[in-house]
């Protein structure tokens, strides 16, 4: 029932205005149309579901497929449009659905397959589907997707099925993958080959290592410990994991650096959007005896971009085996960051690049072979099909290596992508055994599941256990390797294999007293594992640092710290800024400007005029520092490239030239004759600064330079709320940017009372209550509490209404 390829590319405007049939059918009172009584013998028994008074069900089901199936129902009844669309994107579908209004749209379906996201989705069903018992259980939840499905006529379709006319499909465990595959991409799809590959190029090997260091001394890693109880497997002696046997990769050590393949051309554009660098999140657990009531607290805010319909869907489930509460993935089963009776988990981004591209040296046009070793091995060509809506099929050809999927032509030259999302895995199994976990070996054995994205998975036990692993399938890579574009020709430029479980990072009852992670680097450089991603270190150093020197901590604590607006990065470079401003030079005018900012508390708040002049100023020092990348540049017409340009170092190389490397020849300026110092870049900066705000007064408050959109999926602005007037940056704990933010905040007292919410509503229904009845609170850094129903009865006077489901 998708898209008709031969329908118009224009809705019906009768139909969708039609009174019996069109958009007015979604208008809601405050309680949403439900069906109290469905039969369905999908089921084995009945079935009950409590809703509360924001509309969060609580269901009561006699086993866990059963419990799936209610848990596919009620999810698909509030956001079955948000859950297929999502799908639909991941898969490249788009153009199949609203045809090809735009030259963009076949080209976004193309690159959603040649990064291969459906085969894989295809691939982990094949997995999913040797393990019976699992493969049943995800069943189980389509089943209910369906039932929910088998109600709905045109009059009663969610509303962008009538906006964009087209009908709903049967839901399918391949669905549920791609869901997963689709959240793989938004947190691994970030990688910098190609700009890397192109700073090495245009700078040299010397200049490319003095600016672009992978470690520096502030930083304060996830697991701090410096004694690895483990002896590391070298790329020598680990298994082949599947690669021909005929590789031999050297051992890893620096000295064996993969270097990257350098073309003559300049790659100008890598044809792939890159994730926003703002997307993370924070998550940590305190022990007992640094708690106020001797009870373990666990927090979590996963910070990812901020939607409507809302990214999770807050859900309980009990049966005779678990009673688990928290936010679900809406498409796929399980409770994703919750808590039940014995434990709490939560989670975070672990941000290593697990994407990486070769060049492939084909035999000749035909593309039907590729050198290797100085032998030539066949390509499989996949003939692909992408349905146009209004007009013909575009038909696409695939092009598979042993380096992974063509997903990149430019210049005559042609890269392949391997990527660990591409690859099968069993993540539903992660959160099945977390829904049901009792203990810390039952976490464990969940985690153990887990592939990609990959996770920092923070853990918390009423018996005062508290944990965290940066769990996921990572490479062992020799030194940089896949770092840059790398040569295909070479087959020892493939990693082997993933490090074992076992020597993840990871910490368990720490002597410090607390875990944590705000996707800063996992480790310290003594970890015998290279790997390299793209880390935020001030939101980590200011974690570490106040969970350091809190006790007697509160509920009420933890939900202060998620609220944090406080700045390690505006701490870092504030002083320095303000010691090196040579305030003589300064006219009258940029000293009323320094006067409201000198004296600044490093928080981010919403009406403060502070953040926005340091913000401008240590961007104008940072483009006058490396006036150098901008020449190379604009020289090179890579300007205008987002996704290949070269780009500016991290800023805490910028923190260590003002530290401690004040005499570096960055800080002279190309374009002028006079030598400049570091004092005179600072204070060029501030001066531009007075420009660029034209001048100060009437400077616009932090909230409103911010300016934070939730934005409806479909980018209808009639059903987004924008320009939300609320604390925080991306640099402090509440990590607030425009389009990024906490998309659930999450704080529970082991074995107490838990607390939560989101932007956003249960409802997909803009017409609903409770599309977005919790943005305003959730603005304001409010919090609800957590029903958590131990029997169907519990808190009757927060009960809504009741649904029943039976055989």
């Amino acid at each position: 029932m998708g898209a008709d390829d031969n329908k118009s590319q224009t809705p019906r405007f009768g139909y969708f205005f039609s009174p019996n049939a069109g958009f007015w059918q979604q208008a809601e009172p405050k309680m949403p149309k439900l069906t109290t009584t469905l039969r369905s013998d999908k089921l084995s028994a009945p079935v009950k579901v409590v809703y509360d008074d924001r509309m969060v069900p609580h269901i009561f089901a006699a086993n866990t497929k059963d419990a799936y199936f209610a848990q596919g129902y009620v999810t698909a009844s509030f956001r079955l449009w948000q859950m297929e669309f999502q799908t639909h994107v991941a898969a490249g579908r788009l153009a199949e659905l609203i045809g090809n209004t735009k030259p963009v749209v076949i080209e976004m379906d193309k690159k959603a397959r040649r990064m291969g996201l459906p085969r894989a989705a295809k691939k982990a069903v094949e997995l999913w589907q040797t393990d019976k018992e699992l493969f049943a259980t995800l069943q189980a939840y389509c089943d209910g997707v369906n039932a929910y499905i088998s109600e709905l006529n045109p009059a009663t379709y969610p509303l962008e099925y009538k906006l964009l006319d087209y009908a709903p499909e049967l839901w399918t465990v391949e669905k549920s993958a791609l869901l997963l595959k689709f959240m793989a991409k938004d947190l691994t799809g970030r990688d910098e080959d190609f700009h890397a590959t192109n700073a090495y190029k245009l700078l040299g090997a010397a200049q490319f290592e003095r600016l672009y260091p992978e470690y520096f001394v502030e930083q304060s890693p996830i697991v701090q410990d410096s004694f690895w109880k483990f002896t590391p497997i070298n790329a020598a002696t680990a298994p082949n994991a599947g690669v021909n046997p005929a590789f031999k990769p050297s051992p890893w050590v620096k000295k064996d650096t993969v270097k990257p393949f350098l073309s003559e051309n300049i790659i100008r554009e890598s044809g792939f959007e890159q994730p926003a660098k703002g997307i993370g999140s924070n998550n940590w657990a305190v022990a007992p005896r640094k708690t106020a009531n001797g009870k373990a607290i666990l927090a979590n805010d996963p910070h990812l971009k901020l939607n409507l319909p809302s990214i999770w869907f807050e859900i309980q489930l009990q049966t005779p085996e678990y009673n688990t509460y928290g936010a679900s993935l809406p498409g796929s089963p399980s409770v994703i960051s919750g808590f039940n009776e014995f434990v709490a988990w939560g989670v975070t981004n672990v941000s290593h690049d697990v994407q990486d591209w070769y060049k492939i040296s084909w035999k000749d046009a035909s593309k039907d072979e590729y050198m290797v070793d100085s032998a030539y091995r066949k390509s499989v060509k996949v003939l692909d099909t992408i349905k146009v809506r209004g007009a013909a099929a575009v038909v696409d050809t695939l092009i598979y290596t042993d380096f992974g999927i063509v997903a990149l032509s430019q210049n005559g030259e042609d890269f392949a992508l391997r990527w660990i999302a591409q690859e099968p895995s069993l993540e539903p199994l992660t959160f099945m055994g977390l829904n049901a976990a009792k203990n810390y070996e039952d976490y464990k054995k969940a985690i153990s599941y887990y592939s990609c994205p990959a996770q920092n998975i923070v853990f918390a036990a009423n018996n005062g256990d508290i944990a965290i692993t940066s769990q996921g399938k990572l490479p062992i890579r020799k030194f940089r390797q896949g770092k840059f574009i790398q040569d295909g020709s070479v087959s020892a430029n493939l990693y082997q294999d993933y490090i074992p479980n076992e020597h993840l990072p990871n910490e368990y009852n720490p002597a410090k007293g607390f875990v944590g992670s705000a996707n800063q680097h996992s480790t310290n450089p003594t970890y015998p594992y290279y790997y390299y991603g793209y880390f935020e270190e001030f939101r980590g150093r200011y974690l570490n640092q106040k969970l350091a020197s809190m006790s007697g901590i509160t509920v009420a604590d933890m939900q202060k710290l998620q609220n944090d607006n406080y700045s390690y990065r505006a701490k870092d470079f504030m002083p320095l800024l303000l010691k090196h401003l040579q305030r003589a030079t300064l006219s009258k005018e940029d000293l009323e400007l320094l006067a409201l900012v000198e004296k600044w508390d490093y928080q981010y708040q919403k009406d403060a005029v502070a953040p926005v002049i340091f913000n401008a100023w240590i961007d104008k020092v940072q483009s006058l520092v490396y006036d150098e990348i901008t020449e190379l540049n604009v020289a090179n017409k890579l300007e205008t490239s987002s996704n290949s340009r070269i780009l500016y170092p991290e800023e805490w190389h910028l923190l260590n030239l003002l530290k401690r490397d004040t005499l570096n020849v960055l800080f002279d300026r190309v374009s002028s004759p006079n030598r400049e110092t570091y004092k005179d870049i600072v204070t060029l900066g501030f001066q531009e600064t007075y420009k660029s705000l034209g001048g100060y007064k009437n400077i616009a408050n932090w909230a409103t330079v911010k300016s934070t959109d939730i934005n409806h999926l479909a980018r209808i602005a009639a059903f987004s709320f924008m320009d939300l007037q609320n604390d925080g940056d991306k640099t402090a704990l509440n990590a607030m940017t425009a389009t990024n933010g906490p998309s659930w905040r999450m704080v529970v007292e082991l074995g107490g009372e838990a607390y939560g919410i989101y932007p956003g509503g249960q409802s997909g229904n803009v017409g609903s209550f409770f599309y977005g009845n919790m943005v305003e609170k959730w603005a304001k850094g409010e919090y609800y509490p957590l029903l958590f129903m131990k029997k169907d009865t519990d808190f009757a006077d927060k009960v809504l209404a009741t649904q029943m489901l039976e055989k």
